[in-house]
C-alpha cells in the first residue's frame, strides 16, 4: 500500500544505525579497558553491568505497562532462552575474544565482516527469509567494502587457529540471531535482552573468577571504571536492546546488512578520539559499504515495504 518505508520499520533502520555506531564505538572504551583487566575479566563486567541495566529497564515496563507486554517466559520457552545466552552471549562472545588474540584486531574484525553472510544464509534455512538478488549484491559490496577499510588479512602466528574461532563466534551469534528472531514473535525485545544476557552472566562469572584466581586481581583505575560503565550501557545494555528490537520489526538478514558499518563507526571514532589517521582506502571503503546500506533500505521495485515473515514459533 505504501511506497515508503513505513513508521515501524524507519525507526527499526534508525535503531540500527545507533547498534552499530555504539558497537563501533566500544572498541576505543575497550582498547582502554584492556590496560587493566584481561578480555574474560571484560566480559563478564560488561555483561553484569547491562544485566542490573536492562534489569531495572524491566521493573519499569512491569509497573508502567503491566498488561501490554508479555512478561512472564513459559515452561517451554526456558530451554531456548537458555541455549541463547550460553551459546549466543558467551560462547559466541569467548571465542570472539580468543580470534582477537590469536590474529590480531584487523584480521578478527575482517572475519567478523562474515556475519551478514552467515546470518542471512542461516535466515533463508531457517526462518525461510527469500535471499533476493539485492541482498546478494550488498552481501558483495558490503564484504568488499570491509575488505578495502581493513586492507585485507595479515599473516600472523596462529593465524588459522584465530580464524577457526572467529568463525565458530560468528556461526554461533548467527545461530542465537535466528532464535531471538523467533522468540521476537512472543516476548517483548526488552524482556529478550534481558534474560539471555543474565543467563550468560552464569557463566561469565565463574570464568573471570578462575581468571583473577590464577592471576590475581587486577588493579582498576577511575577512568576503567568509568569505561567498563560505558562498555555495559552503550555498548551492551542499550545495543543489544535496540537489536532485538529491530529483529523483531525485519527481516534478520536485512539487519545483518548494517554489519559492515560498525568499522566505518570505529575507525572514525579513533580518528576524532584518538588522533588517527585515515588513508584514501578507508574512504573508498567506507563509501561502497554506506551504499550498501542505502540499497539494502530501499523498497522494493513493486513498492513493497519489507514484512516480517510468517513463521512457527518454535521452542
Amino acid at each position: 500500500m505504501e511506497k515508503t518505508i513505513s513508521g515501524k520499520t524507519g525507526i527499526a533502520y534508525i535503531a540500527l544505525l545507533i547498534v552499530f555506531f555504539l558497537w563501533g564505538s566500544v572498541y576505543v572504551a575497550n582498547g582502554y579497558i584492556l590496560q587493566s583487566l584481561s578480555s574474560i575479566e571484560l566480559a563478564c563486567c560488561r555483561f553484569a553491568v547491562a544485566a542490573i541495566a536492562l534489569g531495572g529497564a524491566v521493573v519499569r515496563l512491569r509497573t508502567s505497562r503491566p498488561r501490554k507486554e508479555k512478561i512472564h517466559v513459559e515452561k517451554k520457552d526456558w530451554k531456548t532462552f537458555l541455549c541463547i545466552g550460553f551459546i549466543g552471549y558467551f560462547f559466541s562472545i569467548e571465542c570472539a575474544m580468543l580470534s582477537i588474540q590469536w590474529t590480531g584486531a584487523s584480521m578478527a574484525s575482517l572475519i567478523n565482516s562474515l556475519n551478514p553472510v552467515i546470518i542471512s544464509v542461516f535466515a533463508a534455512f531457517f526462518l525461510k527469509e527469500k535471499l533476493t538478488v539485492k541482498k546478494i549484491f550488498c552481501l558483495a559490496l558490503g564484504l568488499l567494502g570491509v575488505l578495502v577499510v581493513s586492507g585485507g588479512p595479515s599473516a600472523e602466528p596462529g593465524q588459522l587457529t584465530g580464524v577457526l574461532w572467529g568463525m565458530g563466534s560468528i556461526t554461533t551469534w548467527a545461530w542465537a540471531v535466528m532464535y531471538v528472531r523467533r522468540l521476537s514473535d512472543r516476548y517483548n525485545a526488552l524482556m529478550i535482552t534481558f534474560l539471555v544476557i543474565t543467563i550468560s552472566l552464569l557463566f561469565h562469572i565463574p570464568t573471570a573468577a578462575i581468571e583473577v584466581a590464577v592471576k590475581g586481581m587486577p588493579v582498576i583505575h577511575p577512568m576503567t571504571v568509568i569505561c567498563i560503565f560505558y562498555s555495559g550501557i552503550c555498548g551492551t545494555a542499550i545495543p543489544q536492546f535496540l537489536w532485538s528490537f529491530a529483529l523483531s520489526k525485519l527481516p534478520a538478514s536485512t539487519c545483518s546488512m548494517f554489519y559492515p558499518l560498525m568499522p566505518v563507526f570505529s575507525a572514525l571514532l579513533g580518528v576524532m578520539l584518538l588522533g588517527e589517521s585515515l588513508s584514501s582506502r578507508f574512504f573508498v571503503g567506507g563509501a561502497m559499504i554506506v551504499s550498501t546500506v542505502i540499497i539494502s533500505c530501499l523498497p522494493d521495485k513493486r513498492g513493497s515495504r519489507e514484512q516480517k515473515p510468517a513463521q512457527k514459533p518454535q521452542g
